[in-house]
């Protein structure tokens, strides 16, 4: 709603059922007169709008409690696990990994489809994704869930729904959702909404989700092969004019002069990216992400003291730190958390990278750790924006 346009009475109430919603989801179980309070709404609005919420699946009575006040006990109302659903797809270069998410944002399946090359062809990806995209859905066929959205998670910059580059993918403007949307119609799931989301800014938002942090301002830095960074903002991911925010592999490190997938050299890609560091350190530069190839070699060797190992890791960790303390003073992020390859990197890396970055910023104060969250994460985060979705708007499900 416009701040300076008068409100019309369906603007009202898309705006309470969603009110209604939300608070249903922060507080559940909770009765509708706890609704009314908190919501300042009337008790029969809010039992009015309870009522929507409960016919359309996104709503469900639990029976009767009591809230230590006087009274009959109310009935307590909770977050449908039985209503919709929404499917995540997390795509890299050798695998296809999904799950099915209910709206309590309990995990209900996982699948994982391993690939020996998707780059070059996005059609690659989706022969991929029919396998996971199949079990997904008989998973919420037979516990009685309607899949409302598939979101996907790519190492790609996206606008307006076109890839239009994937970095280590080899993709370039491409309608991604309308690929996976002819699959989905194939599998007999068709109408079902695709969207894609860089991978990096879903890691970012999962931190915010998931990871524990109560940040104002939250960066994430990682990525499976190259690297990139997500940032979150008051809760929302900011993507940058053109969806390119947080492109940090292809910054020029000084001294650095290797050739980059980009076709431009010395990009802290060609000195902290897995595959840099594994041709550093004199290991096979094959790169398998940690859902195909767990932490690889590399760990166990800087864990080892191993010289030549260590050395290049100093060296990721010094870039990488000078790169994020060019990037600090413009965010003043409360958090930075380091993930995707980085955190197997260890205690020692990870300090390095903070030395570097207070060096570069001194008297930061940023606070910098690693990530906690599984190597699928951006498959769940995916997910969830297809479920947050339905609570932020109810409306637009209860219409259809």
């Amino acid at each position: 709603m416009e701040r300076d346009a008068p409100v019309r009475p369906v603007q009202q109430h898309r705006h309470n059922l969603a009110l209604v919603a939300r608070l249903a989801a922060r507080l559940g179980p909770v009765s509708r007169a706890r609704l009314a309070h908190e919501s300042g709404l009337t008790k029969s609005t809010v039992t009015q709008l309870t009522g929507e919420l409960l016919d359309g699946g996104l709503l469900r009575e639990i029976g009767t409690g009591r809230s230590g006040g006087p009274g009959r006990p109310a009935n307590q109302l909770v977050l449908n696990s039985l209503g919709p659903a929404g499917i995540g797809l997390q795509i890299e270069a050798d695998h296809v990994a999904g799950c099915l998410l209910d709206l309590t944002g309990r995990v209900r399946d996982r699948a994982l489809r391993k690939a020996d090359d998707l780059t070059g062809d996005p059609q690659r990806a989706v022969k991929a994704a029919e396998p996971v995209l199949r079990r997904l859905l008989n998973t919420a066929n037979s516990t009685d869930n309607v899949v409302v959205g598939v979101a996907v998670g790519l190492p790609a910059r996206v606008r307006d729904a076109t890839v239009v580059h994937a970095d280590g993918l080899g993709w370039a403007d491409t309608n991604f959702p309308w690929l996976l949307g002819d699959r989905l119609s194939a599998l007999g799931a068709g109408g079902i909404p695709v969207t894609v989301a860089n991978s990096h800014q879903l890691a970012a938002r999962a931190e915010h989700w998931f990871g524990g942090d109560e940040a104002e301002v939250l960066v994430h830095v990682g990525g499976e092969d190259g690297l990139g960074a997500g940032i979150v903002i008051a809760g929302e991911v900011h993507a940058g004019a053109r969806g390119a925010a947080g492109e940090l592999g292809h910054v020029r490190i000084p001294g650095a002069d290797d050739p980059c997938t980009c076709g431009q050299r010395g990009c802290l890609d060609t000195v902290a990216g897995r595959r840099a560091l594994l041709r550093a350190a004199g290991l096979d530069e094959v790169v398998r992400s940690r859902l195909t190839g767990g932490d690889g070699e590399l760990p166990a060797l800087v864990g080892s003291g191993e010289a030549v190992a260590v050395a290049a890791v100093r060296r990721a960790a010094t870039a990488l730190g000078t790169v994020l303390g060019g990037l600090v003073p413009a965010l003043d992020p409360d958090v930075l958390v380091l993930g995707g390859h980085l955190p197997a990197l260890g205690s020692d890396f990870l300090d390095a990278v903070d030395l570097s970055l207070r060096q570069r910023c001194p008297g930061a104060a940023v606070r910098v750790r690693a990530s906690r969250l599984p190597a699928d994460v951006v498959a769940r985060a995916a997910a969830t924006t297809v479920t947050s979705a339905l609570i932020e708007a109810p409306a637009d499900w209860l219409a259809e």
